[in-house]
């Protein structure tokens, strides 16, 4: 396998991946809080720098969290454009929303009412789908995106608002050859929203941990391979110093 045709840059994974996909292709990858699937999508966006360029939307984490993250499995954050989204939300509409709550209750000042009208047109024109696809439209050579996670898009835009932004990101890779992983912590969503995001991707991943005894056991099952089902597959995989690696963890294999 040549070194650039990485997925996760787990080679036992890649390698039989890789050649089956079209040069742009979307990823899903689920993960149930604790497994170290925001891991993982780090190391997805850490295997395209140096190749192309990188972005990594968080939802839910601190810019520095993500950045240290990189940095303590000795990938450079600095190679990645790392967008806050949870951040931008909250500060150009939550905020905004609170201050409006704020001023009915107590009132406001002639100052605060000057200043009050290009602050609401600030939020009213801002949209999460609009603020990451406009990243997107200005893109005009292959690249690779991460959007960690789509949970928080389920609980700020409607279902099929969702699977829109999917189907837009997709056309995008599709077109310029992107490569994009979207990832999802919670089985609270509609599974029927589920299904449409699985049929979408070229790929769909499952990151899984098992109790075994004083540990957990992780197993990534490739559950989707775009019209390459001989390739679903149940990987044993492991935390080490460089990040995700195919096996289980020293003497941890019972």
């Amino acid at each position: 396998m040549d070194e650039n045709d990485q997925i996760f840059g787990i080679p036992e994974i890649d390698g039989p991946l890789y050649a089956a996909l079209p040069p742009g292709w979307l990823a899903l990858l689920s993960g149930h809080s604790g497994t170290g699937a925001p891991l993982l999508a780090k190391q997805f966006a850490h295997a395209g720098i140096g190749r192309v360029p990188v972005l990594f939307y968080t939802t839910f984490e601190r810019t520095d969290d993500v950045r240290r993250a990189f940095t303590t499995f000795g990938w450079d954050p600095a190679e990645v454009k790392v967008v806050n989204l949870a951040d931008e939300y909250y500060e150009r509409v939550l905020v905004r929303g609170l201050e409006i709550a704020r001023a009915r209750e107590q009132g406001l000042t002639l100052d605060e009412l000057v200043g009050a009208v290009p602050r609401d047109v600030t939020a009213r024109s801002f949209s999460l789908t609009n603020r990451m696809l406009s990243d997107l439209a200005g893109m005009d050579q292959p690249f690779r995106l991460v959007l960690d996670s789509v949970d928080f898009f389920f609980e700020v835009l409607e279902p099929h608002d969702v699977t829109t932004v999917a189907r837009q990101i997709r056309h995008r890779c599709q077109t310029i050859g992107g490569q994009a992983l979207l990832t999802l912590h919670s089985v609270a969503h509609d599974r029927a929203v589920y299904g449409l995001l699985q049929d979408l991707a070229d790929l769909a991943f499952d990151l899984r941990a098992e109790p075994r005894g004083s540990f957990y056991a992780h197993q990534l099952f490739t559950e989707k391979v775009a019209n390459r089902p001989e390739l679903s597959r149940i990987t044993p995989v492991h935390v080490g110093v460089g990040g995700w690696a195919a096996g289980a963890a020293e003497g941890k294999s019972g």
